[in-house]
């Protein structure tokens, strides 16, 4: 049986994560072939046959109708027995293009169903979803929301990359070397990470309790440049470190982990943080209501305000045996690489039979 696996690009990201994890496992008893639309950064290690499939090559009006025959195309010479998308608008994609071709296929979500603010696309999402044979979200909510969907499951995403995966396996539990004084923060710098309304919830927070603190900032993006002037009038000492490549340094160093993100449907820092013991504190995200609990291995603010936040990093700092407590009850057996894999595997079983 031949698996496709079709992504618009692999930069760096959670889906490219799953591309990853299903490659290498997949194509143990499996022919796989990935697809990808526009540029390979070379961040993941694919497994199979990996095809470059320029759909956008021409301009215009002309584009956007010939990259429906050009998949349908290749997906035709290909033959694959179950093709699985990733992304929204690669997922409506290949849907178009396969319509009445009687391709089993298996969509996937990796942001929150609300992030699309177009009223016009979601109906076009929302539409051409009914078609698929299953989705696959991050979340209780977004399952809620995708009723609809014939068949819709929650597959969270793996908890590191290939490499790390007999690491991740035995080392769960392990206790880490002493942290540093370290306030850590991991994601693009663009407006719905929310790193705004983070600087204004550290300025909200008492000197006394961040002056033993560093407070880094590991990312780059658009929002940079505007956000070290806010950290500037905010009077705020935080290091924007830009792009880093080994982030998992920065985690064995750091004590806690804020992610301020104004959407996220899973939220893969908080998890990887997790592997090397850092206390968590994340806004009510639909991904951090689904994988962390309140009180018991995480903060979450009540809100997306500053203050909601503030008073998070502040009980945090104020109070080490909620802080100790946060780390002693993190347990991420179920996001480890076998389950995930498992899980999927029992999906394509699903489908192989039908």
């Amino acid at each position: 049986m031949k698996i496709m696996l079709v992504i618009s690009a692999l930069r760096n990201g959670g889906a490219e994560r799953v591309v990853e994890l299903l490659s290498h496992e997949l194509s143990k008893n499996y022919e796989i072939e990935t697809i990808y639309f526009e540029e390979n950064q070379n961040h993941y290690k694919i497994s199979g046959k990996l095809t470059h499939l320029d759909i956008y090559n021409q301009k215009g009006w002309l584009s956007k109708f010939s990259k429906f025959l050009k998949i349908r195309s290749y997906i035709k010479s290909a033959k694959p027995d179950i093709i699985i998308t990733f992304m929204d608008q690669t997922n409506i994609n290949v849907l178009i293009a396969t319509a009445f071709m009687g391709k089993k296929i298996i969509a996937t979500e990796h942001v929150s169903y609300d992030l699309l603010s177009s009223q016009i696309w979601r109906k076009i999402r929302n539409f051409s979803y009914r078609f698929c044979d299953a989705l696959v979200v991050l979340s209780k909510r977004d399952k809620d929301y995708y009723s609809f969907v014939k068949h819709c499951e929650i597959i969270y995403n793996p908890l590191f990359m290939v490499e790390n995966l007999a690491k991740i396996s035995s080392n769960l539990g392990v206790n880490l070397a002493k942290k540093d004084k370290l306030i850590l923060s991991v994601g693009r710098l663009e407006a719905v990470k929310g790193y705004e309304l983070y600087l204004n919830a550290l300025a909200l927070v008492d000197k006394n309790l961040l002056k033993d603190y560093k407070i880094a900032i590991a990312g780059e993006g658009s929002q940079r440049q505007n956000l070290e002037n806010l950290a500037k009038n905010l009077n705020l000492n935080i290091e924007f470190l830009g792009h880093i490549k080994s982030v998992e340094t920065l985690y064995q160093r750091a004590e806690i982990l804020v992610l301020p993100s104004l959407s996220e449907a899973f939220g893969n820092v908080l998890n990887e943080a997790a592997a090397y013991k850092v206390a968590r504190i994340s806004t009510p995200t639909a991904g951090a209501m689904e994988i962390l609990s309140h009180r018991k291995d995480a903060l979450i603010a009540k809100d997306f305000s500053p203050k909601a936040l503030s008073e998070c990093i502040s009980e945090v700092l104020s109070d080490p045996n909620l802080k100790e407590n946060l780390v002693k009850n993190i347990n991420l057996t179920k996001f480890t690489p076998q389950n995930i894999i498992s899980q999927w595997s029992e999906l394509i079983g699903k489908l192989k039979g039908k």
